[in-house]
């Protein structure tokens, strides 16, 4: 063979695994893309855009929970997609990709074996192509910054200037996602712990360095704009309301690890696997090596990972995404061969399991990119609210925020995600901010905006509740001058919702 074949090989090889991990993501993550709606989050925090798109700094006129670095991302890529959700959904299973590059890349420096790295990052891909996590959460975007982070501190852990860097990127996932500023704890116990010692307090002094340039960037923003209130809001007042509410358990933990189950046993046994002998293996560590394992930086990130998902405390599965992402790294805990291609056997099952009920699908929807939107019935429902009108208009929308993105509209309510409007604790401290009246839904509807969108019935926390106590969405009852448009074909979609709820209703009030 010649020295270009050589080359050439070499070349096939290094891209290999890209192209395999790319083809994985696009065939786990587009069986469900003809259905329009999986978490309606990602609705919410499109619409969050708005304030952008209008000049403001996010939260400023439209509240969103999420760091502000998140919503500018957000408004980016929606850019990018111009207006399709469907470009939108695609362009998240880019950020997917690379992460899961990214994990490759953490492994082989870790196993220095390219077959097994590729079986660990194509665990994650399969726990990622669950319905409920094909959405594009902050958990994900966060979790892309904070996987460069420490591919920076794995690789340049030598290197003191590279904490500087580091320190920045993880600074950029805290403005994404708040609840990330807990993932910096493992580094710093790791760091002291297992590492020198003497350029301990340099490397940290870098890395808040780093992190403090982005933070401090927003502070002097939100200051100029007079709008530090909400801005310690939420970033601190209503995450610390929202974690003391304490429903997660670990019984939650036990039913996700079912419904893996029930959807492919062979991922499920892949997890199963990984930590039943890396414990069992674990266990048998001798002493001199316990203290190693134990404060191992990717044990701590496995371990905060679980505190991540219970301070969450409200058992939303999307809380698990750093717990997913970092479960293969008990690979290396596997202590022979036989255990580490046993995983990788059962892996390999798992992905051809997946492949045998998803391809067809995937293939069909990736083949209708095009005319897929056209099929949403929130897209359709859009344009025969539209039609409506020939001028510029309000829309005020309780529920169905997909609505307002097509029409490419901000929401006539501060508040945008529809459960937070019954969340006390941010009602709690958005009216304390004066962001809020008393009675403001009340007050909302009795301004009259040109579109009224809700939903009567709402599943909170599991339970079907009535929300009239709160106000009456039967709108045109009691307001002579709108009209009830008709909703029933866009409700009993197929395309409509992967969860079909029977209590939800789409009603739409026009004003005359």
């Amino acid at each position: 063979m010649n020295k270009s074949n050589l080359i050439q090989k070499k070349i096939l090889k290094s891209f290999f695994p890209y192209s395999l991990l790319f083809f994985i993501t696009l065939l786990t993550q587009n069986v469900y893309l003809n259905i329009e709606t999986i978490e309606w989050d990602i609705a919410s925090y499109l619409i969050a855009t708005q304030d952008i798109k209008s000049g403001f700094l996010p939260n400023q006129t439209q509240w969103e929970s999420k760091g502000p670095i998140f919503i500018y991302l957000y408004f980016f890529l929606s850019n990018i997609a111009q207006g399709s959700l469907v470009i939108f959904k695609l362009i998240n299973d880019l950020l997917l990709f690379l992460t899961a590059v990214f994990l490759f890349e953490l492994l082989l420096q870790k196993l220095n074996n390219m077959t097994i790295s590729i079986s660990g990052s194509t665990l994650f891909l399969l726990l990622m192509s669950q319905s409920w996590a094909l959405s594009g959460y902050s958990e994900l975007y966060a979790l892309f910054f904070i996987s460069i982070a420490i591919l920076i501190i794995s690789k340049f852990k030598y290197s003191n200037i590279h904490y500087i860097y580091a320190g920045f990127i993880l600074s950029i996932a805290t403005l994404i996602n708040q609840g990330t500023a807990i993932f910096i704890i493992p580094i710093l116990i790791s760091e002291y712990v297992l590492n020198n010692k003497k350029n301990y307090f340099l490397k940290i002094a870098m890395m808040s360095l780093g992190f403090l340039i982005p933070h401090l960037i927003f502070l002097i923003l939100y200051s100029l704009n007079n709008l530090l209130d909400i801005y310690f809001a939420t970033f601190i007042t209503i995450p610390f309301a929202y974690i003391q509410a304490q429903y997660a358990n670990f019984y939650e933990l036990t039913v996700f690890l079912r419904e893996v189950a029930e959807v492919n046993f062979y991922v499920y046994l892949s997890i199963i696997t990984l930590v039943v002998l890396s414990l069992s293996n674990f266990v048998t560590t001798p002493y001199l090596k316990f203290k190693k394992e134990f404060f191992d930086l990717y044990n701590q990130f496995i371990f905060f990972s679980l505190i991540f998902y219970f301070v969450g405390s409200h058992n939303y599965y999307h809380h698990l995404i750093f717990l997913l992402f970092f479960i293969p790294f008990l690979i290396p805990k596997l202590i022979n061969k036989k255990q580490k291609l046993f995983f990788s056997v059962v892996v390999l099952f798992g992905l051809l399991m997946n492949m045998s009920m998803t391809i067809e699908k995937s293939l069909n929807n990736l083949n209708n990119i095009s005319s897929i939107q056209n099929e949403y019935p929130l897209y359709n429902l859009s344009k025969e609210i539209d039609s409506y009108f020939e001028g510029d208009y309000e829309v005020l929308a309780f529920d169905y925020n997909l609505i307002l993105f097509y029409l490419d509209k901000k929401n006539y309510s501060y508040i945008v995600h529809p459960s937070n409007h019954y969340e006390e604790d941010i009602i709690k401290v958005l009216k304390s901010l004066n962001k809020l009246e008393e009675n403001y839904i009340s007050t909302l509807i009795d301004s009259e905006p040109d579109v009224i969108i809700c939903n009567p019935t709402m599943i909170i926390r599991g339970v079907p509740v009535k929300l009239n106590e709160l106000f009456n969405c039967e709108v045109s009852d009691y307001k002579k001058n709108y009209k009830k448009l008709d909703t029933s074909k866009y409700r009993t979609d197929e395309n409509l919702n992967f969860y079909f709820d029977p209590y939800k209703e789409i009603s739409v009030f026009i004003k005359r």
